[in-house]
């Protein structure tokens, strides 16, 4: 006689299913008449220098909690990193089931990626400096987004607390596209675009959001300056809250001096550099 081996059980289907929330009334969606024209202004003034890079390359998370590796896809897509390693096809590509955190691919769709894990992740495909809510200060991260937003080249991404920006659910990750200047508001390009759409936001709440402890890891989240290893720009003095951003050239867009190509300065804060992290193998 045969012994019949016990048949896996399918995850059971959720009994209530949403089609997306409403945003916030404080909240500006970037579709609306008011978004557009907060972004049409932004534009006007410089501080959306990079959006075109990230729409081109913008990424709906493919998880419910891919929202680390999502976000962090797009970056890497929009600033034209070669993964070295195929995609689909004969294609390279970066897609955010490709990218692997230290967690279990189970553990990663059930739990996301934490403030460290996505700076151990994205130290493996490019130059990065994290900044914790707690220590950059709240001019600090102004002049790190009008930095960003005035260069095509390097990428913010927020590790925010949705529940401070008045939304629901907890820890998000998500690539900020533009400043306005007149109203302090950030475009935050939502990667859960099936549950918010793209929306403007105040940076003071925004840098407010940053401060709210993970209860996983027992510290607040953050934000993390991202661009290409070969990049001429040294991040690294972007690290310290003592560097003079206001120094600018006549077009008022702040210059960074170059780096010799063979520094890449990244201190990982799991102690384990770059190489606890790295891109799936296919």
């Amino acid at each position: 006689t045969s012994v019949n081996s016990p048949k896996a059980t399918a995850p059971s289907s959720p009994k209530v299913t949403f089609y997306r929330r409403e945003l916030p009334e404080d909240l500006v969606s970037f579709t609306s008449a008011d978004g557009r024209k907060l972004f049409k202004e932004s534009l006007n003034t410089g501080y959306a220098e990079g959006y075109f890079n990230l729409a081109g390359n913008f990424t709906v998370q493919s998880e419910p909690a891919y929202c680390g590796p999502s976000s962090l896809a797009m970056v890497l897509n929009a600033l034209e990193v070669d993964p070295g390693r195929r995609w689909k096809g004969v294609w390279r590509w970066y897609s955010d089931e490709l990218l692997e955190s230290c967690r279990t691919e189970s553990d990663l769709k059930a739990n996301g990626i934490t403030f460290d894990q996505f700076l151990c992740l994205a130290s493996s495909h490019a130059q990065v400096i994290a900044k914790r809510g707690t220590t950059a200060s709240r001019e600090e991260f102004v002049r790190d987004i009008k930095y960003v937003t005035q260069k095509d080249d390097v990428f913010m991404v927020l590790s925010f607390a949705r529940a401070a920006m008045g939304q629901t659910g907890d820890g998000h990750f998500s690539p900020i596209g533009a400043f306005h200047e007149g109203s302090n508001q950030a475009l935050v390009l939502d990667s859960a675009r099936y549950k918010y759409p793209s929306w403007f936001g105040d940076v003071d709440r925004l840098y407010d959001s940053l401060q709210p402890v993970d209860p996983e890891t027992n510290l607040p989240r953050g934000y993390f300056l991202i661009s290409r290893r070969d990049s001429r720009l040294d991040l690294s003095l972007l690290a310290s809250s003592n560097v003079d951003h206001d120094s600018k050239d006549s077009s008022g867009i702040v210059d960074l001096p170059e780096r010799p190509a063979d520094v890449f300065p990244t201190t990982l804060s799991c102690g384990k550099k770059s190489s606890c992290c790295s891109a799936k193998q296919l």
